[in-house]
């Protein structure tokens, strides 16, 4: 009993260890190099959110934790941190029902789930760290975790801080051995 209790402690423990962005990058690029960022938004027909602010923000904060600077010229910055926040959408079911039902001689149980769909929509935060002389994607990270517009402001706030701690937790990355 004892060691079933652990197991599912330990298991528990471990899922929420779990990271909620995955990683990516360029195992060639010496990342020691970089000194310097721009932050700019990934090109889209969209119009410019509450959301690029907050995004801005906590972009430049982390970077600079790291020990970056922010570059005052856009075109001698050693990369261009972009990022987007890339619609997407869900089919969520719903309406299972259980029923119990009795008769003469029989007794039925009935489960069913009923094709109903919702379809939810939310968005996904992608940054990436473009090196401004190959203008090549040498480091990126995607949310795990859904950007949706049911949150309060503060809670966008605190979602996208968040994430972007999480997204350059292990930044920057160690050289493979």
């Amino acid at each position: 009993m004892l060691s079933r209790l652990t197991l599912l402690l330990f298991s528990v423990a471990l899922t929420g260890c779990a990271s909620s962005v995955y990683t990516d990058y360029s195992s060639q690029f010496n990342f020691d190099a970089i000194s310097s960022f721009d932050i700019t938004r990934q090109s889209s027909t969209s119009t410019i959110s509450l959301d690029d602010n907050r995004i801005q923000k906590a972009l430049s904060t982390e970077l600079v934790a790291k020990g970056l600077t922010p570059s005052t010229d856009p075109e001698n910055a050693d990369v261009t941190v972009q990022y987007a926040i890339v619609p997407k959408t869900e089919n969520v079911a719903y309406g299972s029902s259980f029923s119990f039902g009795y008769g003469f001689r029989n007794v039925g149980v009935a489960a069913s789930t009923p094709v109903r769909f919702e379809e939810r929509s939310y968005g996904q935060l992608i940054v990436e760290m473009i090196n401004t002389k190959t203008d090549e994607v040498v480091w990126k990270a995607s949310s795990k975790r859904k950007l949706t517009e049911s949150m309060t402001p503060e809670s966008r706030r605190t979602f996208i801080q968040e994430q972007i701690v999480d997204m350059f937790e292990q930044y920057p990355p160690k050289p493979d051995a």
